[in-house]
């Protein structure tokens, strides 16, 4: 045997040798690890599952989950959900690493979102250093053998949480709530346990109204989570009566924004029969507690003072009710069944859910666009340098195509040529041509670069200093791939410090029963390509998005700054406004309007003098200014048009006013912004076509309602980051709208602006100056 081929036998024996030593190290290794894994999971015990409030949450919304684990020795472990996405991809949430150094139970909590009604569920409790899956428990619909319960309602179906059984309300119960019919608009579940409360605001985010009768007991941190839970859109209903000093002594009062001084004696509660809408009479003596608000609004009161108030706190609002539901008088009460419902209430819808079906069902044709979040969300969908073609235009393509290939392609084989075999030539000729015109239109009208637009949406309450923020992403693909995306946000102030934090970011969905939205069945997806959320939701790994295709994602965050804005504006009951008021942004705002009472006050621009138009940042700056007019908000919102029409023959003439109906297909983000920040005002469904549902926290018109005032503007600042695979996206193209919830003085007097004798002041304006972002009337 040669040199060479002993060389070569021998390093072949090699090679076989070190891969079976490679494979037996592997197979212990596995085999260690699966014991590991074995033995962590026999140490581990799971008695207890809970998914959202009593087995209900909302899709799209983030959904609490409570784990209550017994372990007999120290263990890190991540507590995962898998849902479906809009688009049917599995995707998963883990929560933070919970280190159990201590045996005995312990209770781990987490947060989830789910994208389609009926999605099956997950619940993993992972090896939190090696991601081994220790105990997995699953839920699906009409399956019989679920581990605990899951049910997604639809985001317009009210959905209450009380503490405590609160007579006049039913809760459903978990046991049967698989029989329970689920097309009911409203649902109320019972939190027996204290313990069972989310632990931070996102948790409550499922919720329309949280109802607190007489327990105050909450722990700190849980009180927190809610105290930021309505600081930021939220609804709390307190019911305190006798229970006085116990709600003193309480978390609760030291931020709800209603002063209680005691105890007093209610005999005449007419005023809340009236506002419960019954016949019926409160026969007795309450006793109630002796509150003061210095802001909001009074539902009902007694002889002593109000008994039923609704403040604002922060964006949100606390329903404050001086009595007791479920003492006597209260408790034997035939209307408590019309009050407790109503304290629970947020808002009025101006149609319910199960009329706007109605509704919509008999329409001939669909729009698929029946939410102002829906037309919001295609708004940016519109990527620059893409112009793709309209379904009109691919539709006569295509029988464009039909008719060359067909008819066409015949004449000219039979009556031209008068040679049908020809067609063999022909037929292949035009498809070939067919493809290859294609394939290059396509490469040309889809592009072949990464496009993004970037939305940012930022609320500001001017009197505690709360802060909320929406960060609308929408990708472009030019290739199948996966990302890893985060998203990192700062506050809109001037300092040049300013510090970016990380977001709460999720997918985009579409409230709508339409191709990738939210309310359509599980069973009719296809499940997509998995992907992963990192921890806590801080930022998405792998996530798919195919070739010319899009990803919708969504960040929010919250921050606490104060002294961004002063106010001394002064107000009456007539709308009028006056005073002061001085921000301190990064930039000047512009395109400003500002709501107070049923008026809406707009800057009068000229195009070239437009920084005269701006509200200056750092400055003094009034509203009584020369250049700012003040009308109608609901004429202002509906581009409303007033016509004289003369009688022949008589004196009198007839007003006749006509509101520009409301498009839901235009596209531009201020109007869309502008119409879901007044929904209510402007006439809610009943102008715009378009129910705001899933937007209701975004709709600050009960802020206006309660005495603030809004102010809407633009910004030129970019706020948010956005980074892929750990490269920045380019932030030109950014746009930022502020609105601010701004305190108002009440006053007494009433402004009356006196004609003015000068003929200079009956002069017409000059034509070019005219209302900002808004038509003359």
């Amino acid at each position: 045997m040669s040199q060479p081929e002993y060389k070569l036998m021998k390093s072949s024996l090699f090679f076989r040798f070190s891969t079976l030593l490679v494979l037996l190290v592997s197979a212990l290794l596995n085999d260690s690890l699966s014991f590991a894994a074995d033995q962590k999971t026999d140490s581990l015990e799971i008695t207890n599952i809970q998914v959202g409030f009593d087995g209900l949450y909302k899709v799209g919304r983030w959904v609490p989950v409570y784990l209550e684990l017994t372990t007999d020795s120290p263990v890190a472990v991540q507590l995962t959900v898998i849902a479906r996405s809009p688009d049917g991809n599995p995707t998963e949430v883990p929560s933070q690493v919970f280190s159990l150094k201590t045996p005995g139970t312990h209770r781990l909590y987490s947060e989830f979102q789910t994208g389609l009604l009926d999605s099956p569920l997950k619940v993993r409790l992972r090896d939190a250093q090696t991601q081994t899956i220790l105990k997995e428990f699953s839920y699906a619909p009409q399956s019989k053998q679920n581990q605990f319960t899951g049910i997604g309602l639809k985001q317009s179906v009210e959905l209450w949480a009380m503490v405590g059984a609160v007579a006049g309300l039913e809760p459903v119960s978990s046991e049967s709530l698989a029989d329970h019919d689920q097309n009911l608009d409203q649902y109320t579940a019972l939190i027996e346990d204290q313990a069972s409360l989310p632990e931070s605001p996102y948790g409550y985010d499922t919720l329309d109204t949280l109802i607190v009768d007489a327990d105050f007991s909450s722990g700190t941190q849980k009180n927190e989570a809610i105290r930021k839970w309505v600081a930021n859109g939220g609804h709390l209903v307190l019911c305190v009566g006798a229970d006085v000093e116990d709600y003193q002594q309480s978390e609760y009062a030291s931020w709800v924004p209603v002063k209680t001084l005691g105890t007093t004696t209610v005999r005449d509660l007419s005023s809340l029969e009236l506002y419960a809408a019954v016949r019926s009479r409160i026969r007795g003596v309450a006793t109630a507690s002796q509150i003061e608000i210095s802001t909001g609004e009074i539902l009902a009161t007694g002889l002593n003072g109000p008994v039923l108030v609704r403040v604002p706190y922060g964006l949100g609002i606390v329903t404050f009710l001086a009595l007791d539901l479920n003492t006597s008088p209260l408790l034997n009460w035939d209307g408590l069944k019309n009050l407790s419902p109503k304290l629970a209430t947020r808002a009025k819808q101006s149609i319910a859910s199960s009329q706007q079906n109605a509704v919509l069902g008999k329409r001939i044709s669909q729009t698929g666009i029946s939410e102002l979040e829906t037309q919001l969300f295609h708004s940016q969908q519109n990527f620059p340098g893409i112009e793709r073609p309209s379904h009109w235009w691919v539709m006569a393509l295509i029988l464009g195509y039909l008719l060359v290939i067909g008819p066409l392609d015949y004449f000219l084989v039979h009556r031209i040529l008068k040679k049908p075999h020809f067609t063999w030539f022909t037929f292949p000729a035009m498809v070939l041509i067919a493809i290859a015109w294609g394939g290059f239109t396509a490469l040309n009208d889809n592009g072949s670069a990464l496009h993004s637009t970037q939305l940012n949406v930022v609320d500001y309450d001017a009197s505690a200093g709360q802060m909320r923020g929406r960060f609308y992403l929408n990708l472009y693909s030019p290739e199948t791939r996966r990302y890893q995306v985060s998203v990192k946000s700062s506050v809109p102030s001037q300092s040049k410090d300013q510090p970016y934090f990380s977001t709460h970011l999720s997918w985009n969905g579409l409230p709508e029963t339409t191709f990738a939205g939210m309310y359509r069945s599980a069973e009719g997806t296809i499940t997509g390509p998995a992907y992963r959320f990192s921890e806590q939701s801080r930022g998405v790994e792998n996530l798919p998005v195919l070739k010319w295709g899009t990803k919708s994602l969504l960040a929010e965050w919250t921050q606490e700054q104060s002294d961004l804005v002063t106010s001394k504006l002064t107000g009456n009951n007539l709308g009028q406004l006056s005073g002061t008021l001085t921000h301190h942004f990064s930039s000047p705002l512009k395109d400003w309007v500002l709501a107070y009472g049923n008026r809406v006050y707009l800057p009068i621009t000229n195009p070239e003098q437009l920084d005269e138009s701006y509200i200056p940042a750092s400055q003094a700056w009034s509203i009584n200014g020369s250049r700012i007019e003040s009308r109608n908000i609901k004429g202002y919102l509906t581009r409303s048009v007033s016509r004289r029409i003369e009688q022949k023959g008589q004196n009198n003439a007839t007003i006749v006013t006509v509101q520009t109906d409301y498009n839901p297909f235009a596209k531009d983000p201020y109007e869309i912004l502008k119409i879901l920040t007044f929904h209510e005002m402007s006439g809610g469904y009943g102008y715009t076509g378009l129910s705001n549902f899933s937007g209701e926290e975004l709709d600050l018109t009960e802020q206006l309602r309660l005495g603030r005032a809004i102010l809407f503007a633009r910004l030129d600042t970019p706020l948010s980051v956005a980074e892929l695979d750990q490269n920045q996206l380019d932030q030109k193209h950014q746009n930022t709208y502020m609105r601010v919830v701004i305190p108002v003085s009440i006053s007494t007097d009433i402004q009356y602006e006196l004609p003015s004798l000068d003929k200079k002041d009956k002069e017409t304006k000059d034509q070019q100056d005219t209302p900002s972002r808004s038509d003359n009337e």
